[in-house]
């Protein structure tokens, strides 16, 4: 089983809306054959509130990504060509994925999951090794990720290998989803409405975190608004 994300770009005579209309409508009949699982994130008009959110060193950002689940890319590359002509540009990463947090109230098949979902692109800094780098993500940033925020989905995306040779050097996709609130207010997103002291608390926990595996000159973060189709 093999997991693959991609990042997809419209072109440019297709409207945002005519663009989404392709990805859970047409998409899905395309694929279904040939996947076990289907999530598609879309950077919408849903998630015009977070903005501020948004982190972009390799503009433009992606209009959409997609995760899926096949048996074998081996087999995949030819049922997904026609897919490939409907999009002005991809980049497709194969991944291992960590489910660390899942709310399954809130992440119900085929319809719009609660709230946003954040997907971030990370860089491995030039001054650590990747050793040195999965070992505060996984063993000291995760716990704090999942403490100091109101996320209630947390999957980590390491990456195995990138599917084109001009992709960027990603080494993990995180993927997040926080309530709608989230998006314009730092309380809430920091899982402390009503709490100053606990909201500037928790902020310099996450950040100080951060900046020690994070080069913010190679991060990507994407609010999107999320659907599980397959």
């Amino acid at each position: 089983m093999e997991k693959i994300v991609y990042q997809l770009w419209k072109q440019d005579s297709d409207s945002l809306e005519e663009f989404k209309n392709f990805l859970l409508i047409d998409l899905p009949n395309t694929l279904k054959s040939s996947v076990t699982e289907l999530q598609i994130n879309i950077a919408d008009d849903d998630v015009s509130d977070a903005a501020g959110l948004i982190q972009s060193n390799y503009s433009p950002s992606p209009n959409a990504i997609i995760f899926l689940k096949i048996p074998s890319f081996y087999f995949f590359e030819n049922d997904s060509l026609d897919f490939f002509q409907k999009v002005k540009k991809v980049e497709g990463f194969i991944v291992s994925e960590s489910i660390v947090l899942e709310d399954e109230k809130k992440n119900k098949l085929g319809e719009r999951t609660k709230g946003f979902s954040q997907i971030v692109f990370l860089e491995k800094p030039e001054n650590m090794n990747k050793h040195e780098w999965f070992e505060h993500w996984t063993h000291h940033h995760t716990k704090i990720a999942i403490e100091t925020q109101s996320n209630f989905i947390y999957v980590q995306n390491t990456i195995v290998r990138s599917l084109q040779n001009t992709s960027e050097n990603f080494i993990a996709i995180i993927e997040e989803c926080f309530p709608h609130d989230a998006m314009s207010d730092p309380a809430v997103f920091y899982n402390a409405a009503n709490n100053p002291d606990l909201l500037l608390k928790n902020t310099q926990i996450m950040m100080d975190s951060c900046t020690k595996f994070i080069d913010f000159t190679k991060i990507e973060v994407i609010p999107t608004s999320r659907y599980r189709i397959i």
